[in-house]
């Protein structure tokens, strides 16, 4: 473990976020665009030419997600420095990260006190890649910060109480480390902004009788850099949990009179 990793663990422990020995090593994400080359000791003579580097891989850059969301978002995936904002479900942000943190990817949810390890559970995270910090505290900024340093994804509520300083280091600082940031809420400046609108849930006879099975929902991505907005209608949550796709029988007009959105 480098010494890094060691002054982030202690830090984090510190502010009472998760317990140190909790936190991935520091070599946990190999596609990170961070990662320090090893020292080499003193005593060693220097190579006289430099290592080449390893070949890059662009499907190293994104962290994925469902298929359902994979088509509205410009690059298929979570792109590592890109900030992801989410408006107006609980549900479609847990279902945003649940696919990378099922693939090995540390995740935090910070500022949301109404999600606990049942909610995050059900929509597919893997709670051994996931830490929970309903509270961040007074000083919100710098626990983010620890943990962008730490982990693959960091879910924010609180965004629209940021202010745009603190906004724009965080940017920047997870650009640097080559996490993802999901805002909830409103965050100038966002990459992509995802909203939810609409909601049919479906499951119940016509006497009421029944459980609700799945509800739809329509989906606007807008991107930076993208001439037009996306939109797709969806199930989240789907029959079996997280996010599926409308099948044909089941389309329909429910986001065709939707205003458009932007991102940035």
């Amino acid at each position: 473990m480098s010494v890094a990793h060691d002054l982030l663990a202690g830090r984090v422990a510190e502010l009472g976020l998760v317990r140190a020995s909790e936190l991935p090593a520091r070599g946990a994400r190999a596609a990170a665009s961070h990662t320090r080359p090893t020292p080499v000791p003193a005593s060693r003579p220097a190579s006289p030419e430099p290592e080449p580097e390893p070949p890059h891989d662009p499907e190293q850059a994104l962290l994925p997600v469902s298929g359902a969301l994979a088509g509205l978002l410009p690059w298929g995936g979570l792109r590592r420095g890109s900030t992801v904002s989410v408006h107006g479900s609980t549900a479609l942000l847990l279902a945003l990260v649940a696919q990378a943190s099922r693939a090995g990817s540390w995740c935090a949810l910070v500022g949301l006190p109404g999600v606990g390890m049942a909610a995050a559970h059900e929509a597919g995270l893997d709670l051994a890649c996931t830490a929970l910090v309903p509270r961040p505290g007074p000083r919100p900024a710098t626990v983010v910060a620890a943990l962008v340093d730490g982990v693959d994804v960091v879910v924010l509520g609180g965004a629209s109480a940021w202010r745009a300083g603190d906004r724009q280091r965080l940017a920047a600082r997870v650009r640097q480390k080559g996490a993802v940031l999901v805002p909830v809420g409103a965050w100038p400046g966002a990459d992509v902004e995802l909203h939810a609108t609409g909601g049919t849930w479906s499951g119940l006879l016509g006497d009421g009788a029944g459980r609700l099975r799945s509800r739809r929902v329509h989906l606007r991505c807008a991107a930076r850099g993208r001439a037009r907005d996306l939109g797709s209608d969806v199930l989240l949550p789907g029959p079996g949990g997280g996010c599926a796709p409308v099948r044909d029988d089941e389309a329909g007009p429910l986001g065709a009179d939707l205003a458009p959105v932007r991102a940035g």
